[in-house]
C-alpha cells in the first residue's frame, strides 16, 4: 500500500480523507466501525473469493457475475455521490459541525490542551 499512496504527494490525501470520513461517520453512528471491519475483512474477501470460484467453474459465468457486481457498485457510487445519498445518511449540517469539531480538536492538540469531549 505504501508504494501506491506515499510516492505521489497528492495521492497521500486519499487515505487521509477516507480515514477522516470514516471517523466522521463513526462519531455519529457507533456501529460504523463494526460494520467497516465486517465489510473489509469478511464480506468483501468472501465476495472476491466467490467470484474467483465462479471464474474457475466458468469464465463466462465469472464475467457475468463480475459485471453485475461492477454495475451494483457503480449504481451505489452514483446514488452516494450524484443523488446525494451521503446526505441522507448524515446531513450537510452535521458534516460541517463534525469538521469544525475536528479542526478545534486539532488546534487544541497543537496548542497542548486536552481535547474537549462531549457525550
Amino acid at each position: 500500500g505504501i508504494l501506491i499512496w506515499f510516492p505521489v504527494p497528492i495521492m497521500r490525501r486519499v487515505p487521509l480523507g477516507a480515514a477522516t470520513l470514516l471517523g466522521l461517520y463513526a462519531s455519529q453512528f457507533r456501529i460504523v466501525p463494526a460494520i467497516y471491519v465486517l465489510l473489509a475483512f469478511v464480506a468483501f474477501p468472501g465476495i472476491f473469493l466467490g467470484v474467483s470460484a465462479i471464474f474457475d467453474a466458468s469464465i463466462a459465468g465469472g464475467v457475468v457475475v463480475l459485471l453485475i457486481l461492477l454495475a451494483l457498485l457503480s449504481a451505489f457510487v452514483f446514488w452516494w455521490v450524484r443523488l446525494g445519498g451521503c446526505y441522507k445518511v448524515l446531513s450537510e449540517e452535521a458534516r460541517q459541525e463534525g469538521q469544525r469539531a475536528l479542526e478545534q480538536a486539532d488546534r487544541d492538540l497543537v496548542e497542548g490542551e486536552a481535547p474537549q469531549t462531549s457525550v
